[in-house]
């Protein structure tokens, strides 16, 4: 038994010099990426500071797993593989010249296509990203993909990415807990919008996964803290990301109601304003409206089950 235990103590500390090697690894090729600005006028200072940080957690995490507190020892080792994992995915969006190219549909479009047949790939890659990391605007991602691909094919492949990038984020929320979810969306944004869906996070997670107006990559993070089951908020977010998907692929060329004449932006008008309606009265009575419905189902129970032993 002892040998067992000292081979998983070496196995560890192994373990944790080497994402510690990486992930000073890592940042010294991301900060090296940089040819002029802040980063790569104090390139010294920063990597100085990187290095200190790396070895500061790393000797909290070691010292820890000698104190056999998991707990300190496992967010330490999370701490770190995420530092390193983002480090990672930052240089080669850097060197790729893809962060220069998400500012506007026409440079990111000319990125894609650049792909050749593999622009598809890229593309539903982007979008898986969108949700977990990259400051993408979701109107720039699927604007890229009409014009790419067309409506059709654009909303298709848009519902696929972001589906599978808000499953891995309600995971990261369930799995790793509050303190990985602060360090990825920001402690002040995540404490409001956990106190915007707290005790009736169902019904208000759901409406504002479907509407436009909320940021719904922070809320996948959010459902994965919340109460909401795994099963639930994969019904949710597969029907909520096909509909809103589909009508963003279509109706940003006007091609579903169109933008130039007075009809059109008179519809638009009134959905716009039914939506931001409808939003704000679901949000204020959410807890009503989930008291009523499980009244009346257990209404509708009883009455059956009399029914039935008649």
């Amino acid at each position: 038994m002892k040998v067992v235990l000292s081979v998983k103590y070496i196995l560890s500390v192994i373990a944790v010099i080497l994402i510690s090697v990486l992930t000073v690894c890592f940042s010294v090729l991301y900060v090296n990426t940089f040819t002029n600005g802040f980063f790569y006028n104090n390139k010294s200072l920063i990597l100085s500071i990187i290095v200190i940080t790396v070895a500061v957690i790393t000797v909290i995490s070691l010292s820890f797993l000698c104190a056999h507190n998991k707990t300190i020892y496992k967010l330490s080792v999370i701490t770190l593989s995420l530092i390193s994992f983002a480090l990672l995915v930052l240089y080669f969006l850097k060197t790729s010249g893809f962060l220069d190219k998400i500012d506007s549909i026409e440079d990111l479009r000319n990125y894609v296509a650049s792909f050749g047949y593999n622009a598809h790939v890229i593309f539903t890659i982007i979008n898986v990203l969108q949700v977990v990391i990259l400051p993408i605007p979701g109107f720039i991602s699927i604007g890229t993909g009409v014009a790419l691909f067309g409506p059709l094919i654009a909303g298709t492949l848009s519902f696929i990415g972001i589906t599978i990038g808000s499953i891995i984020a309600f995971f990261i929320g369930r799995i790793l807990g509050y303190k990985v979810v602060k360090w990825i969306v920001g402690e002040e944004t995540l404490k409001t919008w956990l106190n915007k869906v707290k005790n009736k996070d169902k019904i208000v997670l759901t409406f504002m996964f479907l509407f436009p107006f909320f940021p719904d990559d922070v809320l996948c993070f959010v459902a994965g803290l919340s109460t909401m089951s795994a099963g639930y908020f994969l019904v949710t977010i597969i029907i909520c990301r096909l509909t809103s998907a589909f009508l963003s692929a279509f109706s940003l060329n006007g091609n579903l109601i169109p933008y130039t004449t007075w009809w059109g932006i008179l519809i638009w008008a009134v959905v716009i304003l039914s939506v931001v309606i409808l939003t704000v009265y679901l949000y204020k009575n959410g807890d009503k409206l989930i008291k009523q419905a499980k009244s009346y189902i257990k209404k509708r129970r009883k009455s059956f089950e009399n029914d039935t032993s008649r």
